[in-house]
């Protein structure tokens, strides 16, 4: 592997413009006279100005970092990860521009799919979308249809139409808004969040990755790894939070980059990968402290170091009127029962139509909940061999065994305690409770004298939640106690109502209720009762003359259409009970 460029080898000086440079925004936390001591919990009393980011400071750990990810880079191999195209040295080529758009589509496109997904999951979508729309201009020209058909089992199909219906403005346009005259993706933040379905994180990843703008993001794993480099014990989500994180984070950027001295180039990108990256896999929610190049400027990282050393805080902040007034005070029960990392649901608006209740590490019941008796916890102590296939959660065997476990040595019980610690940033805020409604889903077929059958689906309004997705006609149930009997009677009198161009599903008969299911979505738990009902016909023509967003499909062709997750986990009953 080549060495690693140093931060000023690798920008270069910005070319002298007639456009004064926009300043550096200054950071909400004054930068301290000296470093202040780390504070511990329960208190952790402190200045605003402990909060001031060390990384400004140490230009040695910004460089590991982004040695850290060059390496990394190299190793997760990843379609859409590819080099910095470097102006000064490209710009001369006819072709440029055309390359330029290309690989800003490429990140624009990437940056949407990776949003509350895995990138395992991504990879393949991605790969199957640019050989199908290698440009903008070629998603441009395609079918809605299309595009929901080939982002199917992805999920968040919103996110589909969003970047379709960019693709769609950015052609539109007249006039290239980039360096290059051939690229008509804009290169500036503002221009790239005038794009439908571009907001703050995904232009700053644009505009950084792609045309090297010293522009900062923050995503859920940035605001984690921030959190815990400045000590803010904060829900990352509030607003005011978010406004400070992504102060922050634009601070660092042009800090490392050098802006506003130096130009264009592949640090921008390189460095907010990096911090993506990093929150991704070691800085997650159970850190891997001991793996992260930059625990050096981690205030929460030196908290844990204090605590797990058992040693007292020094001096502190005696005036209250300097008190931070940001963050929250540390629950001692957080610190007694650190919960485990939760995989996030990787499907669209519905969820995953799965409840995954929240581990917790098994932990031994305390006296007290103190912070000594939390640290004194992760010494090993001689328990009964526990069955297990998590190897976390597995216990010390017994000294009876034939297999011993030995104890783990102080340092490792200090770092597994730092780590739990540093899990406890930023403040996890407790779900608001999802309300929930029931419905009939009504799978009507269409039966026809030959043996054959056709099933009817409608497709849902173009705005709102899984826009344009199809489904089987579903109606919410408005009592909120029914028996089997109300639930088919309801079922019954919406089928009743249906009317499909010259075919009255009035006289359909009602064959069964199949089952029912429980569905997620990111706003609302969804019962879902599925009701099979059946109408005879003897030609096409009494179910093919139907109107617009209405249709008959063939049992063999229903997986190739776009149904949302949920009524295709309707149809797996139907197609269940033959």
């Amino acid at each position: 592997m080549a060495k690693a460029k140093t931060l000023a080898t690798r920008a270069k000086p910005r070319p002298k413009a007639t456009a004064k440079p926009k300043p550096v925004a200054p950071t909400s936390f004054a930068k301290p006279v000296s470093p202040p001591p780390p504070t511990i919990p329960p208190s952790r009393m402190h200045a605003p100005s402990y909060h001031y980011p060390l990384l400004l400071e140490d230009k040695a750990v910004c460089e590991a970092l982004l040695r850290w990810f060059e390496e990394i880079e190299e190793a997760r191999n990843m379609p859409w990860r590819k080099p910095w195209l470097d102006p000064a040295v490209l710009a001369e080529k006819e072709e440029f521009g055309t390359l330029l758009e290309k690989r800003a589509y490429e990140v624009w496109v990437s940056e949407v799919m990776l949003q509350q997904t895995r990138v395992s999951t991504v990879i393949p979508y991605f790969t199957t979308w640019i050989t199908k729309w290698p440009t903008v201009h070629a998603l441009a020209a395609a079918s809605h249809d299309d595009v929901l058909a080939i982002w199917k089992g992805l999920g968040y199909y919103s996110r589909a139409t969003r970047l379709y219906q960019g693709a769609k403005a950015v052609v539109s346009n007249t006039s290239p808004s980039s360096p290059s005259s051939h690229c008509k993706i804009p290169s500036e933040v503002v221009a790239l969040q005038g794009i439908p379905g571009i907001g703050r994180y995904t232009a700053g990843a644009v505009s950084s990755i792609a045309f090297g703008e010293a522009e900062p993001v923050l995503d859920g794993n940035v605001a984690r790894v921030l959190s815990r480099q400045l000590g803010l014990y904060v829900d990352a989500k509030d607003k005011k939070s978010t406004d400070v994180l992504w102060e922050v984070a634009d601070q660092l950027v042009k800090s490392v980059v050098g802006f506003p001295e130096t130009g264009r180039s592949s640090v921008p990108g390189q460095w907010n990968q990096a911090l993506m990256e990093l929150g991704s896999t070691v800085c997650t929610p159970r850190p891997k402290c001991e793996a992260c190049p930059i625990r050096k400027t981690c205030r929460v990282y030196a908290e844990g170091e204090i605590l797990a050393a058992k040693k007292k805080q020094e001096g502190g902040v005696k005036d209250i009127e300097d008190a931070c007034g940001l963050c929250l005070q540390v629950d001692t029960e957080d610190l007694v029962a650190v919960p485990d990392e939760v995989d996030t649901p990787e499907d669209d608006e519905e969820g995953s139509g799965q409840e995954m209740p929240p581990k917790r590490r098994k932990v031994e019941k305390k006296p007290a909940n103190t912070i000594s008796n939390y640290f004194t916890a992760s010494a090993a102590k001689a328990a009964p061999a526990v069955a297990s296939s998590n190897e976390e959660t597995k216990e010390v065997a017994d000294t009876s065994s034939a297999t011993k476990r030995k104890s783990p040595s102080t340092t490792t019980a200090q770092a597994k305690a730092i780590a739990s610690y540093c899990s406890l940033f930023p403040k996890k805020m407790p779900k608001k409770k999802v309300p929930e409604e029931e419905a009939v889903v009504c799978v009507v077929e269409a039966h026809y004298s030959d043996g054959r059958r056709k099933w009817l689906i409608e497709q849902r309004p173009a705005k709102g939640l899984l826009a344009s997705l199809w489904q089987f006609p579903q109606s919410t149930l408005s009592s909120a106690t029914h028996t089997a009997t109300t639930r088919k009677a309801a079922a019954r009198k919406f089928v009743s109502t249906l009317q499909i161009g010259y075919l009255s599903l009035r006289e359909a008969k009602h064959v069964a209720e199949l089952g029912s299911l429980v569905h997620v979505f990111t706003h609302l738990r969804l019962t879902m009762h599925v009701h099979h009902f059946r109408v005879d016909v003897d030609e096409d023509g009494e179910v093919e003359r139907g109107v617009e967003g209405v249709k008959w499909v063939e049992t063999e062709r229903m997986g190739d259409e776009t149904l949302s997750t949920g009524m295709r986990r309707c149809w797996d009953v139907v197609v269940g009970r033959g």
